[in-house]
């Protein structure tokens, strides 16, 4: 069975609103695993690492499993603390560690660890030097196509890893040592005013003719559409996928992924999905060009 992952919430929604989320989804949403940490911003930071560790325990006893996520660009010698300390909390738990970039891999290499998405692996030669230095779970680059997975996965290995695809959300694309937010506000990245926290969902760009390009959030770009492989379903089992990711958006979390677990476990059709799924993104258009070897932004009815 193809296990469902909420990945780390990507905005900043700020301490209360943080923890009421992770709550919820502990106690009210059909996900398997939770991803924890902050992953874009350091400033952002709207959980202390006492608030991590608090909400980690709460979570333990539900059954659902916790990963503690990292950075996806360490930039500062504060920022490398705070990562020994986030993975020294992981060990302390003995909970997965999701490197977001090779500096995490270093930090924490020997322990059980994830390479996140923003990890470069494009080839079984990658994952193979990855497995040596404990990563037991590798989610896929959103860029990857169907073919480059099946090559990664079919790929022989001397030990078993979990293979998770990042299957629903706003693609996570990019980081900028610039953050677009700050600078969208004519402001220094030093002194933004956290103005992230005024788009739950980040920040539209458009074109010159008014059409959605990206989303800007804070130091990340990301998709302007949400992708998603709902209508792909029936290809991941063959495909060897473990575990399907779903990228937190500010409201229907749980409706999402009660759609997506009635899908995979064959009790919805993967079309009427797509209609329901629809409802909840405002009956705005779905990409899934990447899995397609198509435009990201592009979208391919199965």
């Amino acid at each position: 069975m193809i296990k469902i992952a909420i990945g780390p919430v990507l905005f900043d929604w700020g301490r209360a609103a943080l923890k009421t989320f992770y709550r919820r989804m502990a106690l009210e949403s059909q996900a398997d695993i939770l991803y924890l940490g902050e992953v874009v911003c350091s400033k952002r930071q709207g959980l202390s690492l006492e608030d991590v560790e608090e909400l980690a325990r709460e979570i333990q006893p539900t059954g659902k499993e916790l990963v503690l996520s990292t950075l996806g660009l360490v930039m500062s010698d504060a920022e490398q603390e705070d990562l020994h300390r986030l993975k020294d909390l992981a060990i302390a738990l003995d909970l997965k560690l999701e490197a977001n970039d090779m500096a995490g891999i270093g930090v924490a290499e020997g322990h059980k660890l994830v390479a996140g998405p923003h990890v470069n692996v494009y080839n079984p030669q990658t994952l193979d030097f990855l497995q040596e230095v404990g990563v037991t779970r590798m989610v896929f680059p959103v860029e990857l196509p169907e073919a480059s997975i099946r090559g990664i996965v079919s790929a022989p290995r001397a030990n078993p890893v979990e293979f998770e695809l990042f299957a629903h959300g706003k693609l996570p694309l990019t980081f900028s040592a610039r953050c677009y937010t700050a600078r969208a506000f004519k402001l220094s990245k030093t002194n933004c005013q956290y103005k992230c926290g005024d788009f739950p969902d980040g920040m539209i760009t458009r074109t010159q003719e008014g059409e959605g390009l990206l989303t800007m959030n804070g130091i990340q770009t990301m998709s302007e559409k949400v992708h998603t492989l709902i209508a792909d379903v029936p290809r991941l089992t063959p495909l060897g996928i473990d575990i399907v990711r779903i990228s937190p958006q500010s409201r229907h979390m749980p409706e999402i992924v009660a759609i997506w677990r009635q899908t995979l476990d064959g009790n919805l059709d993967p079309a009427e999905a797509l209609t329901r799924l629809a409802g909840y993104n405002g009956d705005e258009p779905f990409c899934n060009g990447y899995f397609h070897g198509q435009p990201g932004m592009a979208f391919h009815r199965a």
